[in-house]
């Protein structure tokens, strides 16, 4: 049945430029927005939307700076991007809906359901980059370990070396799925962690304290946030969890339908 759904692309005109999105699902349906990591673009969902998009109007969007959205001309803050993201559900006459990201995407995610708490009907968090508590105060929060890519150089080195530092860390999975991803990373070029400078100054630990619609966090348990999440699920006791053995930075990719039924039960549950 998935495979004959259709994955609609268009733009949203926004205060912060035009915005890229693909939109799948019958328009009747509960409406869930997607929104990726970096340096990723709203394609990572490619595999996932046609699923989902049997039970939810599924809107991924390209976040700004990312994918085939317009690059902002400031620094934005989180309060920016999920004002942007906002205008775009706003463009499609998206009422109330649930909303999913995936690491830096999970802080926009929490963000929006913060700032229009009465139009947030669910929050599911795909392994957030949740803080760790400080050892003492004043000490200093992570900081983001991806590096934007290197200068090109005329034997073509640097892809290959930039390409065994991603392997190492998403390995294994299919090289042509990684193959994707490498490639939208590349392709995002000096803004490919722009998003960065607003994630992690934000305490999502705290922030995800003040959502009044239901939160779920689901993670693979190979991701590069499966350590920090675990060591600050103490503190926000009430919010349920789901952990996706084999999963890693690209869960979606390699373990697709188990992530799609998992953001999918807990959104539909939600709106009962």
């Amino acid at each position: 049945m998935s495979n004959l759904i259709k994955i609609r692309r268009g733009y949203a005109d926004t205060s912060f430029g035009q915005i890229h999105y693909y939109d799948t699902g019958s328009n009747d349906l509960p409406p869930l927005l997607l929104l990726h990591q970096s340096p990723q673009a709203a394609n990572m969902f490619e595999a996932a939307l046609p699923i989902l998009g049997e039970r939810f109007r599924a809107v991924a969007i390209d976040t700004l700076g990312y994918g085939k959205s317009d690059k902002p001309d400031r620094v934005l803050e989180t309060e920016d991007y999920a004002q942007s993201i906002l205008d775009v559900a706003d463009a499609l006459g998206l009422g109330r809906f649930a909303i999913c990201g995936v690491h830096t995407g999970a802080t926009f995610a929490i963000q929006v359901a913060i700032q229009k708490s009465d139009r947030v009907t669910a929050v599911a968090l795909s392994a957030p980059p949740l803080h760790p508590p400080l050892p003492h105060q004043g000490a200093p929060r992570r900081q983001p370990r991806m590096k934007p890519p290197p200068p090109p150089r005329e034997d073509g080195n640097h892809l290959s070396e930039l390409w065994q530092a991603r392997w190492q860390v998403a390995a294994p999975m299919d090289p042509k799925a990684f193959q994707k991803r490498f490639l939208t990373a590349i392709a995002t070029g000096d803004s490919s962690i722009s998003a960065y400078h607003a994630v992690y100054k934000y305490d999502l630990t705290e922030r995800i304290k003040l959502i009044t619609c239901p939160v779920f966090i689901v993670y693979g348990d190979r991701d590069v946030e499966t350590p920090n999440i675990e060591q600050v699920l103490h503190l926000i006791p009430d919010v349920p969890t789901h952990v996706i053995p084999g999963g890693n930075i690209y869960t979606i990719d390699v373990c697709t339908d188990e992530w799609c039924t998992a953001v999918g039960d807990f959104c539909r549950q939600a709106l009962s």
